[in-house]
Formats: structure tokens, C-alpha cells, sequence
């Protein structure tokens, strides 16, 4: 059975979980965004939060996601930890009746888009990926050892281009798109209002 769900980012998120419902949402795909990486997800938390849901008829249906913390993936020092603080928080996960848990387990750059207000000629906006952008972004800002040998022929030389004529506005907005927007807010690195 297919359910109509939502990316919901919490009580602060702009978009209400009366408007969810009134569109025909029946499930909301959310986290504990308030909760830093690596801490533990307690039971009251996830039922609070699974609650808040709940009376707006609404059900907590997918968790987007339960982070992978950085020094898991690079065996750092605290990794047996937060190996454990995420086992416990998964846990605590079934405990409340929350059973699909999304995660993502990239090192280093998370999920990426390049633009989040990217226009379209119908006067609606969206996410948007531009590989060219981003393989400007992997090369010629981030400089990435041996990204070179991940792209095309025809993608280097339209990055070529695309230094020629860049500005550094569109340079700093880049950064903090795929950084600070995308990699650290969705993250919980950085919150709403961070410098």
C-alpha cells in the first residue's frame, strides 16, 4: 500500500503540519533535528516529537535520518561510542513504533544540490543538481586530490569555462549551498540563523 508522504524539517519548518494534512499527506518523513549528532535519541524525545505529529492526524512515518556521524566513517577515537549511541537511538526508534530509517552514509559531502531556488519557466521553484557547478565546486574550491579523474573530458573543459566567467558572489553562494545549507543544516551542524 502506498502512503502520501512529506519532508517535514520540525515545528520551526515553515511549511505546518495543518498545510500537510490539507494537501493529503497522511505521513511525515522527519528527525530530532535539535538533537546533535551523535547524542543518543532518547524515548521521550522520539515520542514527543511522534506525538506532536500525531495530533494533527498525521502519522511519524520514515525517519530521514538518524546521522552517521563523520568520526564512525573515519574511525575516529570516540567511534566505538557513537556506534553505540546510534544502535541505542535506533532502538529506541522500534520502542516508539518508528520501524523505516533513512540513512545516508557519504563521507565528507552528504547529499548535494547546487541551487535551492532554482527558477522554472512556470514561475515554480525547486532543488536543483548542476553537475557542472558542483565539478567546479570538487576541483577549483573543495580541490580535491584526483577529482580530475571523475569527470569527462567535455565536463573539464565546460568547468574551464565556467571559471572564466564566475563571480565570486556566485562563488560564496556555491559554498554556501552545498556546505553550510545543504551538508551542515540538514545535518545539524549548523542551525537556522548560524554564521
Amino acid at each position: 500500500m502506498m502512503e502520501k508522504t512529506w519532508r517535514w524539517f520540525g515545528k520551526k519548518d515553515k511549511i505546518t503540519l495543518p498545510m500537510l494534512r490539507q494537501i493529503g499527506v497522511e505521513g511525515i518523513v522527519t528527525a530530532l533535528h535539535e538533537v546533535p549528532n551523535g547524542e543518543i535519541w532518547t524515548v521521550e524525545a522520539i515520542n514527543d516529537l511522534k506525538s506532536y505529529i500525531e495530533s494533527y492526524g498525521l502519522r511519524w512515518s520514515v525517519v530521514e535520518s538518524l546521522p552517521v556521524c563523520e568520526a564512525i566513517k573515519y574511525a575516529g577515537a570516540e567511534r566505538e561510542q557513537l556506534i553505540e549511541n546510534y544502535k541505542v537511538s535506533l532502538a529506541n526508534l522500534g520502542k516508539c513504533g518508528i520501524r523505516t530509517v533513512c540513512y545516508n552514509f557519504m563521507p565528507v559531502i552528504d547529499w548535494i544540490r547546487t541551487d535551492l531556488q532554482h527558477p522554472w519557466p512556470d514561475g515554480t521553484s525547486s532543488l536543483y543538481y548542476d553537475r557542472i557547478r558542483f565539478a567546479y565546486f570538487d576541483i577549483r574550491i573543495l580541490e580535491r586530490e584526483g577529482a580530475e579523474k571523475d569527470y569527462t573530458e567535455e565536463e573539464l573543459q565546460k568547468v574551464a569555462e565556467l571559471d572564466k566567467v564566475i563571480t565570486d558572489a556566485e562563488k560564496d553562494a556555491l559554498i554556501d549551498t552545498i556546505i553550510v545549507k545543504t551538508q551542515g543544516f540538514v545535518n545539524g551542524n549548523i542551525k537556522e540563523g548560524d554564521k
